[in-house]
Parts: structure tokens; sequence; C-alpha cells
């Protein structure tokens, strides 16, 4: 006699979700043949916590030890075009000290719903180059450094600079270009 074990909704969404810091879309679940009503019924059951309209984390996550998940929270909570912006960058990568109390999120969309405090929105920002940190989409370092110049010391910056480079994130001429766009606009 041959058994078949059935994939659960839930084990359907947590195989998509565990990538990316136990969050997930309801459209990423009808994507994978989940209905909403599904996931709804998840969340009912106390298998998934909804963190935003149309966002859910699952209940058996846990936080990672390098700290990311709440710039992964406040960037899903913006949308799919969001990313990381300036010094939050900057304290993603540890370039330089940064006011952990503040998330700062850009997207080149209209984002009209309601973040947590902390969560600072550049709304309408034009999207240049985007990177990755550890799966959440942001700003290169080059470019959140030049992001950051009226929000962090000019002297922490020229450290970010440095440190971007030491980092393998900024080659030799992107170093060169940065600091001399931030003496530019000092």
């Amino acid at each position: 006699m041959v058994y078949y074990r059935t994939v659960s909704a839930y084990d359907t969404i947590f195989d998509e979700a565990i990538g990316y810091y136990g969050l997930f879309r309801t459209s990423q679940a009808q994507g994978l043949g989940v209905s909403g009503s599904a996931v709804l019924s998840l969340a009912k059951r106390g298998k998934l916590l909804r963190i935003a309209h149309g966002l859910y984390r699952i209940d058996k996550y846990v936080p990672q030890p390098d700290g990311l998940d709440a710039y992964a929270i406040a960037v899903a909570r913006v949308g799919e075009d969001a990313y990381l912006w300036g010094p939050s960058v900057l304290q993603a990568h540890r370039l330089c000290p940064t006011d952990p109390a503040k998330i700062y999120v850009a997207t080149p969309s209209r984002f009209r719903g309601q973040l947590p405090q902390g969560v600072i929105l550049k709304n309408g920002a034009k999207q240049r180059d985007i990177d990755f940190i550890e799966g959440i989409r942001a700003q290169t370092a080059g470019q959140a450094i030049l992001s950051s110049q009226h929000i962090i010391m000019f002297d922490r910056l020229l450290e970010a600079v440095e440190a971007a480079k030491g980092k393998g994130l900024l080659n030799e001429v992107e170093a060169h270009n940065t600091l001399k766009e931030l003496y530019r606009n000092d």
C-alpha cells in the first residue's frame, strides 16, 4: 500500500516564507495555490501573525541573530518596490553609528498606509542602483552614504566610506567619487 502525504497550505507558505525572515504576502500565497481564505483561516488559528494588510509572518519563525528582522519587516510593510534607505543601510552594513530607533525606507511609488513608530518613509524616492543586504532590498552603500548627508555627521560619513571600502562594498573609484560628492555637498 502506498501512502501519499498531502502538502498543507501552511507547509506551502512555510517553505516560501522561511527564506525571507518568515514573511510572505497573500499574493505570494495565492501564486502558490493557497487561497486568501486559507491564509485568513491560518491566521485565526494562530499559525500566522498578521503584520499589515496582506503581509504575514509564520508562527514558527525564529528571529535572526544579525538583527535585520526589523529592517525586513519595515521594507515589506511598505511594498514590493520598497528598499532600505540611507542611514539604515549604513547601520545594516555596520559602517558607522546611526540611531537604531529609526528605520528609513524608500519607495518610488506612493505609500499611504500606517507605519509603526520609528519607520521613516521617503515616498517617491528616485530608485537608482538597488542592492540586497541578506535578502533585503537596499540602496547601494555609496548611494546610502550620500543620502545620509543631512542626517549623519560628516565625520561619520567619511568613516563609512572607509569602512565600505574595507568591506568591499565600494571599490577605489566608487569610494573616490563618493568622497568627492560628499565634499562638494558639504
